[in-house]
């Protein structure tokens, strides 16, 4: 496709490219600035931990211990770096996490412009396709609130349009192995739901383009043989991950959204889009900016669905001109699908069908990020409707214009009255939601500020509609070259989303919104050891800590191995999550010492007889040192005991009240009950004693020596998940039991045994080679298409 000079024009694309992304994201490349949301920590802490424990044992690790008492990594898509193959490739260059994302921010254009001037758009045109795409503020935000999966796997979504496309018209080997290549990149990437709607976009691109005449019948089935064989080596290529994953997911929290009934329904539509809300396509403040300021039909959100007006009405005239054609009816397709979709319960029929047939699609919690697809049709479109321009003769824009004036003249008029007398101020004041602010003040504060947004949104939108007309007017008359006022006019609606996308990157003081953003100084002592970390790693182990109030959800001590019963994890153990909200984040000393808590930090002193103050000291967090006070919890159980009778029990409501209260307690401190399910057939029975005489561990197995006169139950303070964690003893495979409703347990028979715990990799190790077995097919595809010179077709 590139000519004799296309490779100069090439690099003068990326680098129009990278002057935007450095004007827009100027805080990340000159100032070294990075994210400090909780989803940008949570992966910064377990993967420094992650990666010391790789160093160590030499191998991948799939269990780590030091998060909500243990749970997967790569079943639970953490740590996934090291099996994303292009991270393998370029690992040498040491390549800083920020800047990794801003390539990716930067192929997603480049994938946008290729994907347009595939379709013969003007090079300028495709130029502009490929910036609109990358300031979509969607994207901003993922950067910026430390979505790094999310940019990354959407920055794929116009390469794999451009791949599908390039092989349904011209049936090459080497086109199924590009696209195999691309769609096992972004699975690796292993964001789901981005993912899914980039196949989804995919397929019916090549739904519309089998059956709009272009391609003979004769050759369809080929075409579609080839397609099947690339989506086949992609899904092969991301087996190491989804293999293990598509167990955990009936395990996990998130799995619990799947699983039918009411619940599961208004987790998978918390995040619609309600249609009144698509008023922020064009005016980003009507309903807030995100924070405090949002008052729309959405728990929260950081960022608005903005578009802005030039570029949808761009969109509107790319549309227009591509009416006649298949592509045309697929964009539309698409744009109002996604948008029904992002409708979620607010327009429930096309959800419904989606939800109840769709493989995967009931897992999903946010219906609005289908608007992925509609920002990829705006894109493109507004890129045709730029070719159209450049294309069309300027006199016959008189009349539209014309019109658009006297529209515009009417708007203004009706922007004049509604601010006259402050009647729009007062009707949408009605509208505010009371914030939640603590004060009065602060609730005039809030409410203010939103107006602001929303006066600020509609002279924008009026400026730049005044631009626009201006700006043709200019050219229609021949006062500056017809073209160089198209020129302008793109570079307005560019301005237009930059100053936007700006905006979410580094929000002014006056919007009420926190920085997104911190500086990489202060950000690198919440992931260092301080004081009470290192305190901590060195008392006496195997012992877990119980971070109390604010401090329950820090990640970092995970950096000096240091194990909690709390943490951050969007996909933690679904019995995990269970068992929190019924002990109440486990605010009870009796839940606290089967867990092997050996100490209680607290971000104030309190007073308890089973807490002794032991430290105090500055635990240095992303906000700055936080004052932590360190208490010792007396009573708490081993790692590993024997329990000398099984209590069942009902439900989980009559566990956590026998667990929570002072019986319970009583049982628990010494080691004489356990507790299971009523219908186990270990309820009821009583045990040995046995005395431990070995325990050693490490991440993925667990080796206990004990001697016992009669039957005895081994209870292990560690996480229940019989799908990977298996037993045996003395090399015999056992059934691990569930204890204290959260806990691992084996029945050891009389005499001196030996019992392992080991963490199964089968799973991983077998979709591993199945990843490198789909990567070296694709790849010999590619190869062999290339030296074939094309001939390797469906010909052959």
């Amino acid at each position: 496709m590139l000519k004799k000079n296309g490779v100069l024009s090439f690099l003068l694309v990326c680098a129009g490219y990278i002057l935007l992304l450095a004007v827009v994201y100027y805080p990340v490349v000159f100032q070294a600035m990075v994210p400090a949301a909780p989803d940008a920590l949570v992966p910064a802490a377990l993967d420094t931990a992650l990666q010391q424990l790789q160093h160590a044992s030499g191998r991948y690790p799939l269990w780590q211990p030091w998060v909500f008492s243990g749970m997967p990594t790569v079943e639970a898509f953490s740590y996934l770096s090291g099996l994303y193959f292009p991270n393998s490739a370029i690992a040498f260059l040491h390549l800083d996490g920020m800047l990794l994302q801003l390539i990716h921010l930067l192929f997603g254009g480049v994938g946008m412009y290729l994907f347009l001037r595939h379709q013969s758009a003007a090079a300028a045109a495709a130029w502009f396709g490929g910036a609109v795409f990358m300031l979509n503020p969607a994207l901003t935000a993922m950067l910026v609130h430390g979505h790094g999966s999310q940019l990354m796997t959407a920055a794929y979504l116009p390469w794999l349009l451009w791949a599908a496309m390039r092989l349904m018209e011209r049936g090459r080997l080497q086109d199924a192995g590009m696209l195999a290549i691309l769609a096992g990149f972004q699975l690796q990437r292993s964001h789901v739901q981005i993912a899914w709607y980039s196949w989804l976009f995919m397929l019916l691109l090549v739904l519309f383009l089998s059956f709009s005449g272009r391609i003979p019948l004769r050759r369809l089935a080929a075409r579609w043989g080839l397609l099947a064989v690339a989506l086949g080596c992609a899904l092969l290529m991301s087996a190491a991950i989804w293999l293990p994953a598509s167990g955990y997911a009936p395990w996990s929290v998130r799995g619990m959204a799947s699983g039918g009934g009411g619940s599961a329904w208004e987790y998978a539509t918390l995040w619609s889009m309600h249609p009144i809300e698509f008023s922020t396509l064009l005016l980003p403040g009507i309903f807030g900016f995100g924070g405090i300021t949002y008052w729309g039909f959405m728990p929260f959100t950081d960022f608005p669905h903005y578009t802005g007006v030039i570029v949808l009405l761009l969109a509107f005239l790319g549309g227009w001109s591509l009416r006649r054609e298949a592509l045309g009816r697929l964009f539309l397709f698409v744009a109002l699908l996604s948008v029904l979709l992002s409708f979620g319960r607010f327009f429930s029929p096309v959800f419904d069908l989606f939800y109840h047939a769709a493989p995967f699609f009931s897992r999903f919690r946010v219906p609005s990020m289908a608007l992925i697809m509609f920002s990829t049709v705006a894109a493109a479109l507004a890129a045709h409707g730029a070719g159209a321009l450049f294309r069309v003769c300027p006199e016959t824009l008189h009349k539209p214009l014309r019109w658009a004036s006297l529209a515009f003249a009417l708007l203004l008029v009706v922007m004049l009255m509604l601010g006259a007398g402050g009647v729009g101020e007062n009707f949408f004041r009605s509208l505010f939601p009371p914030p939640s602010a603590g004060s009065f003040d602060l609730v005039w504060m809030v409410n203010r500020v939103r107006w602001e947004l929303i006066e600020g949104a509609a002279l924008l939108f009026a400026l730049f509609l005044a631009i626009a007309a201006g700006l043709l007017w200019l050219g229609i008359k021949k006062l500056i070259p017809f073209h160089f006022a198209i020129h302008l006019l793109l570079a307005a609606a560019l301005a237009d989303l930059a100053f936007c996308s700006m905006q979410i990157v580094s929000p002014p003081p006056s919007s009420l919104r926190s920085a997104s953003l911190v500086n990489r100084e202060s950000f690198r002592p919440a992931l260092q050891p301080d004081e009470v970390t290192s305190w901590l790693a060195r008392q006496e182990k195997p012992m877990r800590i119980y971070p109390a109030g604010p401090l329950f959800s820090e990640n970092k001590f995970a950096i000096s191995g240091i194990e909690s019963v709390g943490g951050y994890h969007p996909a933690k153990l679904a019995r995990y999550e269970q068992f929190l909200a019924g002990t109440r984040n486990l605010a009870s000393l009796g839940v606290l010492k089967c867990l092997n808590v050996g100490f209680v930090l607290t971000a104030a002193p309190v007073e308890h007889p089973s807490l002794t103050l032991v430290k105090t000291g500055d635990l240095q967090r992303i906000g700055g040192p936080q004052k932590t006070w360190v208490y010792r919890l007396e009573g708490t159980m081993p790692r590993v005991w024997s329990a000398g009778r099984a209590v069942g029990v009902a439900d989980d409501g009559e566990l956590f009240r026998l667990l929570e209260g002072q019986g319970g307690e009583e049982s628990v401190r010494s080691g004489e009950a356990v507790f299971v399910d009523e219908s186990s057939p270990l309820a009821g029975k009583t045990f040995s004693p046995a005395i431990i005489m070995k325990s050693e561990r490490d991440s993925e197995s667990a080796l206990i020596e004990l001697s016992a006169a009669g039957e005895a139950l081994l209870v292990q303070s560690e996480i229940f998940y019989p799908l990977r964690w298996k037993a045996d003893i003395d090399g015999h495979p056992v059934a691990v039991e569930r204890l204290n409703g959260l806990l691992r347990g084996v029945v050891v028979p009389a005499g001196t045994h030996r019992v392992r715990f080991v963490y199964d990799r089968s799973s991983f190790e077998t979709g591993r080679m199945l990843s490198f077995a789909g990567f070296g097919a694709a790849l010999l595809m590619l190869v062999a298409g290339v030296f074939t010179g094309g001939r390797g077709s469906e010909e052959n």
